[in-house]
């Protein structure tokens, strides 16, 4: 009988058949690790069967690394991880990207990266090494780095003279974004996650809904909730940079993601569109772009809102998106929309809060208002048997693993990011039973996903209708 390393071996290289010949009808090569990124070089292009194909090759390849590693050696480097994160807040935020980037490809010395970056080249030297071997950066000769294909999609796009000079305004440019995620996942996101034992089995915190309770207002020492920690003045560069990171998470994502949540074309000329906590319109702008004849209305916080207004004006989208301030606990003063559409919000608050948000838009909805929410459907890990409740709903994936492979798979983004709201929030992303049942308490009933891929690595689009 065939082995399960073998197994997974060459389930890699069928997969690998399969990226090569797609990429050779698109006339593309594979890309080098040592040059930097460019959005033609992306191996999936934004395909969604391509992205299932290279996250299956990973996970297999993950599987294979686990099996033949020794368990005592695996789990250390497990328990290790959070070095990762703590490597690239530093390389960050030291702006060393863009110093390699003005060094050019040839690198530069670690004792002169230091000497940019006010740094000890001691320290600083394992650290960029550290992340060379995670293929972040690259080592040319010894004690000289040089950007590659991953350290590059952390470059903000500024000189670094202008990021020394300016720091406040190192995320005011479109190239930042992905920067701006890294620096929100690395800075309060893994405060948190420091505390999150402490936080379950605590008996003030262990069972509470309580945002202000979280991990990651623990390790700031604050009474707040990270909501209203942000609107401190004094916290003004997070609530920037987490505005800016959610557009990060755009450029993570396809960028077709939000046109196929829902069927936009169905809806009639001059339909309403309420985007809810819609952040600096990013969604809205774009679909606005593609449905020229819908209206869009981004609801958020108002200090929100004046950065969005800012840039609608800049976009020229005109009257088409309008901003305006809005509290989704109370009650929505837009009546009958065609759609209410809620684009990673519901992830962001525990179960108690959800109700009370989907009650809000219930109330405000007519008998034809569409809910519409992108979040990521948390796949169980094991195969959905045939009858279950949820097999019933219309366009919900059930992942078709093959043998060795096991279905949950190690590294899963949709688990990963279920315990980073956790640590941020005390809330949680959701299997799609938890949001039927969740929905219904609040007089929705989901009559639709539109799933991208199986595994919950994207957010998909989860359609309900009032009950």
């Amino acid at each position: 009988m065939k082995s399960s390393i073998r197994a997974l071996a060459e389930l890699i290289l069928k997969n690998v058949d399969t990226i090569e010949e797609a990429l050779n009808k698109r006339q593309a090569t594979v890309p080098s690790l040592d040059d930097p990124f460019t959005p033609e070089s992306d191996i999936t292009y934004g395909d969604p069967d391509l992205m299932a194909t290279t996250e299956l090759t990973v996970r297999a390849a993950s599987q294979l690394i686990q099996t033949i590693r020794s368990p005592q050696f695996s789990i250390v480097h497990e328990a290790l991880s959070h070095i990762t994160p703590s490597a690239l807040r530093c390389v960050t935020e030291f702006n060393i990207p863009e110093i390699l980037r003005e060094a050019g490809p040839k690198g530069l010395h670690v004792s002169e990266i230091a000497k940019r970056c006010d740094a000890d080249p001691v320290r600083l030297c394992p650290i960029i090494r550290y992340l060379c071997g995670h293929w972040i950066f690259r080592e040319v000769t010894p004690d000289v780095f040089t950007n590659n294909r991953l350290s590059s999609v952390l470059d903000k796009g500024k000189s670094v003279d202008e990021l020394q000079k300016s720091p406040e305004t190192k995320f005011n440019n479109p190239q930042a974004a992905v920067s701006a995620l890294i620096g929100h996942f690395t800075d309060e996101a893994m405060k948190g996650s420091s505390y999150l034992y402490e936080v379950l089995s605590e008996t003030k915190s262990a069972f509470s809904a309580e945002t202000q309770l979280s991990a990651t207002m623990r390790s700031l020492g604050s009474p707040l909730s990270l909501w209203d920690y942000y609107e401190h003045p004094d916290q003004k560069h997070r609530l920037y940079r987490f505005g800016v990171a959610m557009e990060g998470v755009k450029n993570v994502e396809p960028e077709t993601l939000p046109l196929g949540a829902f069927d936009w074309a169905s809806l009639p000329e001059e339909s309403l569109v309420v985007d809810v906590g819609g952040g600096l319109g990013t969604v809205s702008s774009q679909l606005a772009a593609v449905y020229p004849k819908l209206q869009f209305v981004v609801q958020d916080r108002p200090r929100v809102i004046v950065d969005g207004e800012k840039r609608r004006i800049e976009s020229g989208l005109k009257g088409q998106v309008e901003f305006k301030a809005h509290d989704f606990f109370e009650p929505n003063p837009i009546k009958n929309p065609s759609v209410f559409f809620l684009k990673h919000i519901t992830h962001d608050w525990s179960d108690l809060y959800v109700k009370k948000i989907l009650e809000q838009l219930r109330d405000a909805a007519g008998p034809s208002t569409k809910l519409v929410v992108m979040d990521r459907i948390i796949p169980f890990a094991c195969p959905i048997p045939e009858g279950h409740d949820v097999s019933k709903v219309p366009g919900l994936l059930n992942p078709s693993i093959p043998w060795p492979l096991s279905v949950a798979g190690p590294d899963q983004l949709s688990t990963k990011t279920s315990i980073l709201m956790t640590v941020l929030f005390n809330s949680t992303e959701r299997t799609l039973q938890h949001a039927v049942d969740l929905y219904a308490s609040a007089g929705w009933k989901i009559v639709k996903v539109n799933q991208f891929e199986a595994g919950g690595t994207l957010p998909s689009g989860v359609v309900a209708v009032p009950m």
